[in-house]
Order: C-alpha cells, then sequence, then structure tokens
C-alpha cells in the first residue's frame, strides 16, 4: 500500500477519504504515471469491513481517469493494476466497459506481456494476468466458500483464472481509458 503513497513515480496522486459522520471508514488513492508513451493509473483501496459494498471507488477513479484522458487524449491511458479480490474484480467489471481479461471479450497479449512482464499466465487463457503480492485477503472460510461457489460471472471467472487469490496471488487488470470505454461504460450503466 505504501508504495502508492511513497513511490517517486507518479507525476499525480488524487485521494479521496470515505467518512461516516466525521470518522475515515476507508479511502482511494489514484496514481498517474508515464510509462513509455502511455499514462498508467495505479489504485489502491481500502475500507473497514462494515462499508466495503461494491463500487465504493468507481465513480471517483472513473471521473478522475476520464479527466487525466481528456487533459492529453492523444497519449493512451489505461487503468493497470492488481486486484486481490474476486468481489472487487466484479464490481468494477459488471460497470466498465472494456476490462481485460473478461470472458466477453479477448484481453491483448501484448499490453500483458508490456505492463507485467513479471507476472505468470493463468492455465485459463494464457494471458500474463497472475501477480504475487505481498498480502493476503482477508476473507474467513464462509466467504470463500461464497465466492468459490457464486453464480455471479464475473467472480466464477476471477475464480477460473486465479484460483489462488486467497494465498498472495493477485489478478493483474487493464482498463482502457479513453472515448469508446466512456461510452460503452455509460451504456452499460444504462
Amino acid at each position: 500500500m505504501f508504495k502508492y503513497f511513497d513511490s517517486a513515480e507518479p507525476y499525480q496522486r488524487k485521494l479521496r477519504l470515505y467518512l461516516d459522520h466525521g470518522q475515515i471508514v476507508g479511502y482511494c488513492l489514484l496514481t498517474f504515471s508515464h510509462i513509455s508513451n502511455s499514462v498508467v493509473i495505479k489504485a489502491s483501496a481500502a475500507f473497514l469491513p462494515d462499508y466495503r459494498k461494491g463500487s465504493n471507488t468507481f465513480i471517483f477513479s472513473l471521473q478522475e481517469s476520464f479527466k487525466s484522458w481528456l487533459t492529453r487524449p492523444w497519449r493512451k491511458h489505461y487503468y493497470a493494476d492488481t486486484m486481490l479480490s474476486p468481489a472487487m474484480y466484479r464490481a468494477i467489471a459488471k460497470n466498465t466497459g472494456i476490462i481485460w481479461p473478461h470472458f466477453t471479450h479477448q484481453a491483448p497479449k501484448a499490453l500483458f506481456d508490456h505492463f507485467n512482464p513479471d507476472g505468470d499466465p493463468s492455465a485459463e487463457n494464457a494471458i500474463r494476468c497472475l501477480v504475487s503480492v505481498d498480502r493476503v485477503s482477508n476473507y474467513n472460510q464462509a466467504e470463500l466458500d461464497m465466492l468459490l461457489t457464486s453464480d455471479k460471472p464475473e467472480i466464477q471467472y476471477y475464480c477460473k483464472l486465479n484460483p489462488h487469490f486467497n494465498s498472495g496471488v493477485a489478478l493483474f487488470v487493464i482498463i482502457p481509458v479513453n472515448l469508446k470505454q466512456f461510452l460503452m461504460t455509460l451504456v452499460k450503466s444504462q
């Protein structure tokens, strides 16, 4: 988590605190970096257990990503970061027009090789979309069982791609940030 706050790499950071009766119950920090002629957006977010619900950070992340793209529309923009939680993946994937990897559209292998060169390929799709991370999810056994038997297609897909998500393996996700993305996301939200 501290790499997002302390790294010298980002040229910009956007922090949003989530409050309940004056108490901080969560945060979302977005970082913006120049990598190989692209703007790469990463995020760190955490919430107290009672405040974890899908899509807490979605609107904030979408707005800030769009604003960044508007300032440099000639540059490619990507949200490219790890997701340790099937529930987090679902919260983003069900609301986003284009997300890779995803079961409805082909992931660009070259982008994963470029942005995640040290990652491991998933046995499910042969894309370099898995990353060992220095943290584990905090799911109890009942929550794990619920995720592993979920009927939600995004959670099922995440668990197929990353069966070791509870052992410190995260899914590396890439979301293009461009006009097509925003239009598709808008259509999906209707």
